[in-house]
C-alpha cells in the first residue's frame, strides 16, 4: 500500500496539466494512465488545437482562455520551447444560420478582448487565400493560434516529473472509492491510498465516474489533411487559424505546420461510439465531404483534392456542450474534469490549476461547469 496526497486518475490532457499544478505546489502526487503518455486514443491526437480568445461558447470561458494564455507562456518559458503560434484566428460569417462569429463579437465585447471586425474585401485583400463573395464578413483576433499538442503536453509531464509527480503509464485503474478521511484506487499492482483524488477520465468517464449516471456522449471525430497546389500560400506566417460555419458545418483549421497539408475538421455532428467500439478508419466517402467542404471555403482551383493525411479522435460531449468539473457530490475530497465536448484543449493549464484548487478547497465550483444544472444526474 502506498500513499500520496493526491492520486489522479488519467494522465491524458488534463490530467498532465492537473500534474504539473500538482508538482508547481510541491505536492506528493501519483498520476495513473491506462495507455502511454501522449496517445491517439482519445481526444488530443491530431497535433494541433486552436487556441481563440473572442470566445462564441460563451463570454464566460473568457477569463479562463486569458488564464490559460498566462499559463501556455508560462510552460514555454519553464521548458525553453515554443508550443504556443500566435498567427491569428478568423471568424468568418456570410447568411442565415451562420452566427459564430456574432457570438464571438459579443463575448469579446464584454471582455474588452481585441477582436478586428472586417468586411469581405478586406478580408480577401489580407488573406486572398479565402473565396469568399460579398456577402461574407467575419473577425479577427491577432492574439489567438494554435497550440502544438504533444510538445506541450511532454513539457508539463517533464515538468510534473522534475517536481516529484510520479505519472504510471500503462498502468489502468480498475476502481476507487473514497472514505471518510481519504481515497484509495486499485491497479493490477496494488491498492494505492491518497488524501484526495482527481479524475480527469477523458472519453472513459461514464466508465469511472459510473455511479454519477454523467450526461456524456462519446462522438467519433474525424481530422484531415488535404493537399493544396501552392503550400507557402498556408504557411503560418501567411494564414491565419479560420473557423466558418453555416448549417450542419462548422469548418475550422490551421495553417500548414509540423506535416504536410492544410488541416481541416468539421466541429459540427459527430458519430455516437464508445472508446472500445470506435471505427478508426477514415473511409473514402469522408475524405470526399471534407474536400467539397474546404472547396466551398478556398475554391477547389487552390486544392487537388486529395487527402494526405486523416486521423480520429473522440470528443466527450455534453448535452449543452459545457464542461464538467466538480466535486463528487458524495465525495467532497474526490473532484473530476469531464465532458471538454471537442473545445476544451486550449484551456487546458487553467483546468489542471482549477482541478488542483477545487481539490484543496480553494475555490468553488464554477456554476457553468457544475454538475448540479443536469436534473438527470444522479449520484
Amino acid at each position: 500500500m502506498r500513499h500520496s496526497a493526491v492520486i489522479v486518475i488519467g494522465g491524458g490532457t488534463m490530467g498532465t496539466a492537473t500534474a504539473w499544478e500538482l508538482a508547481k505546489r510541491g505536492e506528493r502526487a501519483i498520476v495513473f494512465e491506462q495507455f502511454g503518455h501522449v496517445h491517439t486514443f482519445g481526444a488530443h491526437g491530431g497535433h494541433t488545437r486552436v487556441i481563440r480568445h473572442a470566445y462564441a461558447e460563451g463570454a464566460d470561458y473568457v477569463p479562463l482562455v486569458l488564464r490559460a494564455d498566462d499559463l501556455w507562456e508560462e510552460l514555454q518559458d519553464a521548458c525553453g520551447i515554443k508550443v504556443f503560434h500566435r498567427v491569428g484566428a478568423l471568424e468568418l460569417m456570410t447568411g442565415e444560420g451562420s452566427d459564430h462569429a456574432l457570438r464571438a463579437r459579443a463575448s469579446a465585447a464584454k471582455h474588452n478582448v481585441p477582436f478586428e471586425w472586417l468586411r469581405a474585401d478586406e478580408i480577401r485583400r489580407r488573406w486572398p487565400q479565402f473565396q469568399i463573395g460579398d456577402d461574407w464578413e467575419g473577425g479577427f483576433g491577432e492574439r489567438s493560434g494554435f497550440l502544438e499538442v504533444e510538445p506541450a503536453l511532454r513539457a508539463m509531464a517533464s515538468l510534473a516529473r522534475r517536481g516529484g509527480v510520479e505519472v504510471r503509464e500503462h498502468e489502468p485503474v480498475t476502481t476507487w472509492g473514497a472514505e471518510a478521511d481519504g481515497v484509495w484506487v486499485e491497479t493490477a499492482s496494488g491498492r494505492y491510498t491518497a488524501d484526495r483524488l482527481i479524475v480527469t477520465p477523458g472519453s472513459w468517464a461514464n466508465q469511472m465516474l459510473a455511479d454519477l449516471g454523467l450526461p456524456i456522449t462519446v462522438l467519433r471525430k474525424t481530422l484531415f489533411w488535404l493537399e493544396v497546389k501552392d503550400p507557402s500560400r498556408f504557411a503560418p506566417e501567411r494564414f491565419p487559424i479560420y473557423i466558418a460555419d453555416r448549417p450542419g458545418l462548422e469548418l475550422y483549421g490551421f495553417p500548414i505546420h509540423g506535416q504536410p497539408g492544410l488541416k481541416c475538421a468539421n466541429h459540427f455532428g459527430g458519430e455516437p461510439t464508445t472508446p472500445e467500439t470506435v471505427d478508426r478508419t477514415v473511409h473514402a466517402e469522408e475524405n470526399e465531404k471534407i474536400v467539397e467542404a474546404a472547396g466551398w471555403l478556398f475554391g477547389r482551383e487552390q486544392l487537388t483534392g486529395r487527402v494526405l493525411a486523416s486521423a480520429v479522435c473522440l470528443y466527450a460531449s455534453t448535452p449543452d456542450h459545457d464542461f464538467l468539473i466538480d466535486r463528487h457530490p458524495a465525495h467532497p475530497h474526490v473532484v473530476f474534469g469531464a465532458g471538454f465536448s471537442g473545445h476544451g484543449f486550449k484551456f487546458t493549464p487553467a483546468i489542471g490549476e482549477h482541478l488542483v484548487q477545487l481539490a484543496f478547497g480553494e475555490t468553488a465550483t464554477r456554476p457553468l461547469f457544475a454538475l448540479k444544472r443536469f436534473a438527470a444526474a444522479r449520484v
